[in-house]
């Protein structure tokens, strides 16, 4: 008997590991992360051109509308992001390199991105919308197989607080289906894993930026 309960011991404990180590980074994804849910329906994801342009055409239902932001701070800055100008360029330059490493498997650019640029993947198309002395947006769509239409609308937004010298990158994320789709555990497994996603990226985006200060991603008050 004592075998077995010691050989039950040893199998459980790497389980336990597991779901705690499960659990930490779970806490850790919602702790440093805030979440908008649902999008308001004036949101101004829905007015971007290549929202408009790509479904606008097209009925869809609203399956589910989220945001998934978190702050990015730049308290202690190198000598190159000084001026506020500098310093809103490091970080645009920084997201869209991080943009197109991981998502489309490209070598960094290191340079500030210019409206229009984009980058396309068999899975993704991505292109910057608008880039201002006060923000910066870059729109990224799922590329459909062949006769699909696109499901998945991203609309990455990052605001400069240039007193604190804080950036906040928000994903405004647009899930779209042709029907509605009836509350399920299924639903709710796959919207989980949607806003766990970004999450991810998110807080793996800001941690690249926020390297170059020597800082933590912060979450801030809504």
């Amino acid at each position: 008997m004592g075998v077995f309960r010691k050989l039950g011991l040893v199998l459980t404990l790497p389980l336990l590991f597991l779901a705690f180590r499960t659990a930490y980074n779970q806490y850790m994804l919602v702790s440093l992360t805030y979440t908008i849910d649902p999008l308001s329906p004036d949101d101004s994801v829905f007015d971007s051109e290549l929202y408009t342009t790509i479904f606008n055409h097209t009925k869809w239902a609203k399956v589910d509308t989220f945001a998934v932001g978190v702050g990015i701070p730049f308290k202690v800055l190198p000598k190159d992001l000084r001026d506020e100008d500098a310093f809103g360029a490091e970080v645009m330059k920084l997201l869209w390199d991080q943009r197109l490493v991981t998502q489309f498997n490209r070598k960094p650019v290191n340079k500030l991105p210019k409206m229009g640029d984009g980058s396309v993947s068999d899975a993704f198309a991505a292109q910057v919308v608008s880039v201002g002395e006060r923000d910066m947006s870059v729109a990224l769509v799922s590329r459909p197989k062949k006769n699909q239409l696109p499901l998945g609308f991203e609309h990455i937004l990052v605001t400069f607080d240039r007193e604190n010298k804080i950036a906040v990158a928000m994903i405004r994320y647009v899930w779209h289906s042709r029907t509605e789709t009836p509350p399920s555990w299924r639903k709710s497994l796959a919207r989980w894993s949607q806003i766990n996603g970004r999450r991810q990226w998110l807080l793996h985006t800001a941690n690249a930026i926020a390297e170059q200060g020597k800082n933590k991603p912060v979450k801030l008050e809504l």
